[in-house]
């Protein structure tokens, strides 16, 4: 309640304002809303067009270290959403994830994705807890709370801890992206998977699909190789598509 009268105080003395137009109101207007650029369902590996966001077989096989089977990503990471994104994350205008929350959810129940989260347990990629300490909270924790309540599905809050932290990934090139020590990721040891259909892990913004990559691995090491991993992702870079042949 504390809180709450807080949030409503600061609304009063500093009112919210669309943070691309500064349309008072809110922190992303209805106009604003619609210049997210929907991504198309593709392989995250390729590129390519593919149904349902699968992962093509010959992209798992080509790139060994893939064990994701779907990655669904909302939009393309552009200005505008990188405004919004960086806002979030590190101004600390928390308030933002109601309404980036809302036309997520939005988005996954306006394409085939949302079948895939019938049956499936929720996680999300964590913080290393120096990197937790300094910003106060983990974006996709709060995320992952909604979708759970939205899509009425289990979130294993804590299910992955991060062991190391390697610095911000938007400070780092592409090749760095990609250099996540083994052992980086370590899975809780009371977790069954044997009542759920697959495991879908929660990140805000993918680019090389190193972290993701490295928290299924993690994941079907310790426990089930068969079990489907997916992920769902915000935003990632403009993408290439072909048609698949």
């Amino acid at each position: 309640m504390a809180e709450l009268e807080m949030i409503n105080l600061l609304d009063t003395l500093f009112p919210k304002s669309c943070s691309i137009c500064k349309k008072k109101g809110d922190y992303l207007c209805s106009r604003c809303k619609k210049l997210f650029k929907r991504n198309l369902p593709e392989c995250y590996i390729c590129r390519k067009l593919s149904p349902n966001y699968k992962t093509h077989y010959g992209c798992r096989e080509e790139r060994t270290n893939s064990t994701l089977d779907h990655v669904f990503v909302a939009w393309e990471y552009n200005s505008l959403s990188s405004i919004i994104l960086k806002k979030y994350k590190y101004h600390y205008v928390r308030s933002i994830s109601e309404t980036l929350v809302e036309i997520f959810i939005e988005s996954i129940k306006n394409s085939t994705f949302d079948r895939k989260l019938e049956g499936t347990i929720l996680t999300n990629v964590p913080l290393a807890k120096s990197r937790l300490r300094d910003r106060g909270f983990n974006q996709t924790t709060e995320i992952a709370h909604r979708i759970a309540e939205s899509f009425n599905i289990p979130f294993a809050e804590g299910l992955i801890e991060r062991k190391d932290s390697y610095g911000h990934q938007a400070l780092r090139d592409k090749d760095e992206r990609k250099d996540i020590k083994e052992g980086t990721f370590t899975l809780r040891g009371d977790f069954s998977p044997e009542e759920y259909s697959s495991i879908t892990i929660l990140d805000d913004v993918i680019t090389t699909g190193a972290t993701l990559e490295a928290v299924s691995s993690t994941l079907r090491k310790d426990i089930d190789t068969n079990i489907e991993i997916n992920a769902l992702c915000l935003f990632r870079g403009k993408p290439y598509y072909l048609e698949v042949p």
